[in-house]
């Protein structure tokens, strides 16, 4: 994410300049400035605005950094009840911010809502036109596990997500329309105001890829602007920014040029804001806030971005875009409250399992009491806030949220749709968060994309909301509550229909990668390897056997050699249902239950009829099985510890071409072989020999080309899909 530098505040006299947090007291004579103390009034001042006794409850709460979830779920659900009640709490969590909050500079202190007038400069600007020619026409495409996304492809693939349950349908529509509209991707007419421009979620290469305007703020680093600009001349759009006031871009080198550009938020943001309302003059602008920082620096930040939006908002009437976070209680579509409520009704018995041994701290459900308005309408609210992330971040995010809403309200577009939680490299360097976040896909329907494929959908998101007039964010639209805006649009990715909390699922996700890369790989890789060695055995002992007895006729003791061994190794393979039910393995239940079904049928059947031992079927399963069972269970155990050869996959996906109807046809011609002895076997009228001939032999007629089917389209993806890597 893009970083703020700044004197941070510490009690005991450190040095304080900019933006910063109100004194809350003094110690020893130094004066404090409590992050908690001053969120917990700005939150009561806010819910004060329309409930005294929850602004009370807000300010008397003693254990904020703990407690501080139940009363931001409560702000949106008081809220929830008025239009004029979500605008009210807007409106008194902003003004205690800009009238408490302090900008100090020199030595001097100012409320911030005076430095704002007390501060008259402003920087030069830079301008940088890209290298790249505009292309005849825009194309959208979509980074996704590898591919990139376009058209046809682009289409299914947002199909699926909204099939899932990782967007909403809003969101597929919204992108899919963006598509289609290849007019609306030419963004060289658009002019972006990016603010925090090298985040690492935010849109800056995606906009400059469309030929789009930008007027990038971020932080005075040579080493910042050296990518930024670098960025820009490598494409087909343009980019602005702030220079030190007085300097001349034409005398500049590119070292002075890097060492010049940009400003600071926290410390020259009067003059950011003098310089922002003068640049570009007479062009309409998008102002979108990206600017991350952890801890008591996210408000500052936030705040320092707000006070930008505010001042485009009002003198330019900029459109506003910010990305919601999935963590955050939100107002929800009533289709998202009930899909959670269904993933609740058949989630699995261990997810179940864990709520009950956990006395309800892990795997809550999902689903909070709806909201009923003043005018009688149902709301429906998803709290996906999470606890370790602290107050100051549920603040800062809630800050966003405020101004969107009276934005909108002055007459403003706003783009504001949630996204999801994303793999970038700053969250995966967090160990627990990269395990949960790998883990998250055992909680339907959770899926935690790059940021590659986020930042793109999210752009997209943004160029829909700017060209459709029908949506949420346009003040045209009419809306029961200003909550509503970020309901619609949402790449959540699966948080507001998972039949758990947020919360409640990141303790159980670290925990079963954990057992999945401890206990399971471990077993797996034993599990495969001792299957290995036992078809191996198998086959070495068939072939002896056969090459021993080649044209003669001791067919009558070939099981004795072999099929004591056949017998133990693919009853062994039972354990592959269970793998796939548990998770272990990503494969289909159904599946794999229906091919190890009929192989335990049929070797258990010939173990037991001895007049089946002799029969030539079993030449054909034996070697139809082990051959294929050695190269199956070697190619696993090697993918688990490292990349199997080329040769190796290719041999693990096409054997079967041949060998699996070779199998079918042993089994069919023993199931056969085994109706004379079993037609005086039954019960009630009714032999096990026309139950062979009535239930089991017609399950084949179906079930070979579903198999087969299966395993061809397995092959084409992963021998396909090598082949393109290859030619690239």
């Amino acid at each position: 994410p893009c970083c703020w530098v700044a004197h941070h505040v510490m009690p005991g006299g450190a040095k304080i300049d900019g933006l910063t947090w109100p004194v809350t007291g003094t110690a020893d004579g130094e004066e404090q400035r409590s992050t908690q103390e001053t969120g917990k009034k700005i939150l009561a001042a806010a819910i004060g605005a329309i409930d005294e006794s929850a602004g009370a409850a807000v300010a008397n709460e003693r254990s904020w950094r703990f407690k501080y979830r139940k009363h931001f779920v409560k702000s949106v659900e008081l809220s929830a009840r008025t239009p004029e009640a979500a605008i009210k709490v807007a409106r008194a969590g902003l003004d205690y911010m800009y009238d408490h909050f302090e900008f100090v500079r020199d030595g001097k202190k100012h409320v911030l809502r005076d430095a704002l007038a007390v501060y008259k400069g402003s920087f030069a600007t830079g301008f940088v036109q890209g290298d790249k020619p505009k292309p005849a026409s825009f194309e959208l495409a979509v980074p996704y596990n590898g591919q990139t996304l376009t058209g046809d492809s682009l289409q299914q693939q947002l199909d699926k997500w909204t099939r899932l349950g990782v967007c909403e349908l809003s969101c597929g529509a919204a992108i899919s329309q963006v598509a289609q509209a290849k007019p609306w991707l030419d963004l060289s007419d658009r002019y972006f105001v990016l603010l925090g421009a090298g985040a690492a979620m935010g849109p800056l290469q995606v906009l400059l890829a469309l030929g789009a305007n930008v007027i990038a703020v971020d932080l005075n680093l040579p080493k910042i602007w050296e990518r930024l600009i670098g960025l820009a001349k490598a494409s087909c759009g343009t980019m602005t920014f702030p220079l030190t006031e007085g300097c001349e871009q034409a005398s500049l080198s590119d070292t002075d040029l890097y060492a010049a550009a940009g400003c600071n938020l926290f410390t020259q943001t009067p003059e950011i804001k003098n310089w922002l309302t003068c640049v570009h003059p007479g062009k309409q602008l998008c102002v979108g806030g990206y600017a991350y920082l952890v801890g008591d620096l996210f408000p500052r930040v936030a705040l320092a971005m707000d006070v930008l939006i505010q001042e485009l908002t009002e003198k330019r009437k900029a459109s506003v875009a910010f990305l919601c976070t999935p963590t955050d209680c939100h107002l929800v579509p009533p289709a998202a409250y009930t899909a959670a409520k269904q993933n609740h009704a058949k989630a699995p018995l261990w997810q179940r399992l864990l709520t009950v041994l956990s006395m309800g701290k892990m795997c809550v459900k999902n689903m909070r009491k709806p909201v009923t308005t003043l005018s009688g309408q149902t709301l429906y609210v998803c709290d996906a806030l999470v606890g370790p992330q602290g107050p100051n971040y549920a603040l800062a995010k809630r800050m966003q949220h405020w101004r969107c809403m009276i934005a909108r309200e002055g007459g403003c577009i706003i783009s504001s749709n949630v996204a999801p939680s994303t793999r970038t490299a700053s969250v995966t360097q967090n160990k627990n968060f990269a395990y949960a976040y790998a883990m998250m896909h055992n909680f339907k329907p959770y899926e935690i994309p790059g940021p590659e494929t986020s930042n793109a959908v999210m752009t997209a998101l943004l160029i829909h909301d700017l060209n459709n007039p029908m949506h949420p964010g346009n003040p045209q639209m009419p809306l029961a509550n200003p909550q509503q805006i970020f309901s619609h649009g949402a790449f959540h990715g699966g948080t507001w229909r998972c039949a758990y909390t947020y919360d409640s699922i990141g303790v159980p996700s670290v925990l079963l990668y954990y057992i999945q890369n401890l206990l399971v790989k471990n077993y797996l890789i034993a599990y495969n390897a001792v299957q290995t060695i036992g078809w191996s055995f198998v086959l070495f002992l068939a072939s002896s056997f056969y090459l021993r007895h080649f044209g003669g006729a001791a067919a009558a003791s070939q099981w004795e050699a072999y099929g004591r061994s056949l017998v133990t190794f693919q009853n062994l393979a039972a354990l592959e249902v269970a793998h796939a039910w548990t998770g272990m393995v990503r494969a289909p239940v159904s599946t794999t239950a229906m091919q190890v079904a009929s192989r335990l049928a049929v070797v258990n059947l010939v173990d037991a009829l001895p007049e089946l031992q002799a029969h030539w079927g079993c030449l054909l399963i034996v070697f139809a099985w082990s051959i294929t069972e050695t190269i199956r269970y070697s190619w696993y155990a090697i993918n688990m510890l490292l990349k199997p050869s080329a040769a190796h996959t290719w041999l693990r996906y096409s054997t079967f071409i041949v060998l699996y109807p070779m199998g079918v046809l042993g089994e069919v011609m023993l199931w056969l072989a085994s109706l004379p002895a079993l037609g005086p076997i039954g019960a009630v009228g009714f032999s096990l020999a026309s139950l062979v001939k009535y239930a089991v032999l017609p399950l084949y007629v179906p079930g070979l080309p579903l198999l087969y089917s299966y395993l061809l389209s397995q092959r084409s993806k992963v021998l396909g899909k090598a082949a393109k890597k290859k030619d690239v």
